[in-house]
């Protein structure tokens, strides 16, 4: 069964604006062939009549157009339906979209937060380890392989960033309470400590990486449960200008087609260039 991480709020859906009147239709319909057609009879000439056949032929002709019409329309909203029903079936997973599809600049943002849920074991025995991956992004839009390992202590839990297996900074203690819930606060991956990563000196932001477990009101907060560990980077807020990742927590319908909530933005259904599992 797919967990919904609910990292952000879904904004409102923004009010349509006001439809201005049209300057009317210039296509063609059946009431337009008719009213040729009568037109065409009342004012023939009576000494040299219009051939039958020529009124057939085009009858059978505007008949064949319509029937395409309305193929076409049937089509349309059947495409309609099933993006409806593919875009709902995103919701709680996580999703690649273009930032330049949706009017992005494609100026890279680097990353300042991840957010990581899930569970880590009760009853662990010292030594035990968990790694959540992911990928976050320097401030020229450089991607770069990011793991968050957490192992077990004599005394609790700690987390360690590394990039290809070389630390980066020190690992830093988590705690939990009597019920599971983590007491410490969000923990922050130094810019000092990021400028590990070769070929990414100054190019980290200054605040460094927040590494956010999630809110006491959130149910996919990281706590220690039974079971085997489970820990994931749900989302990051880094991307390279081009393409952005996130998790869909809600679908607007709006007469532009359907718009899934990330990150409390509304990113059109047709900018989606990958669905994760």
């Amino acid at each position: 069964m797919t967990t919904v991480y609910p990292i952000s709020s879904a904004t409102p859906a923004t009010s349509a604006a006001p439809t201005q009147p049209g300057t009317g239709s210039n296509q063609l319909d059946e009431n337009t062939f008719l009213t040729l057609l009568v037109a065409q009879l009342k004012y023939q000439d009576p000494m040299n009549p219009a051939d039958s056949t020529q009124f057939l032929a085009q009858t059978a002709q505007f008949t064949q157009v319509e029937t395409l019409q309305k193929i076409e329309k049937a089509m349309t909203a059947s495409q309609s339906a099933n993006q409806v029903l593919s875009a709902s079936a995103m919701i709680g997973r996580p999703v690649t979209y273009s930032l330049t599809a949706n009017g992005g600049s494609g100026t890279p943002t680097p990353t300042t937060v991840m957010s990581v849920r899930g569970s880590l074991p009760t009853d662990a025995p010292t030594g035990t380890k968990a790694t959540a991956t992911t990928d976050v992004y320097t401030a020229s839009g450089a991607k770069v392989a990011l793991d968050l390992q957490f192992t077990r202590t004599d005394t609790g839990w700690t987390v360690q960033a590394l990039n290809n297996g070389t630390a980066l900074g020190d690992p830093v203690a988590i705690t939990f309470d009597a019920t599971g819930d983590h007491t410490s606060n969000d923990v922050t991956i130094p810019a000092a400590a990021l400028d590990g990563v070769v070929g990414t000196t100054g190019d980290w932001p200054p605040t460094g990486i927040t590494v956010a477990f999630g809110s006491t009101n959130d149910p996919s907060r990281l706590q220690l449960a039974s079971g085997p560990a489970n820990v994931v980077v749900a989302e990051q807020d880094g991307n390279d200008g081009q393409n952005a990742t996130g998790i869909v927590t809600g679908v607007h319908l709006t007469t532009d087609g359907p718009q899934l909530v990330i990150g409390g933005q509304q990113i059109p259904y047709t900018s989606i260039t990958d669905v994760q599992s």
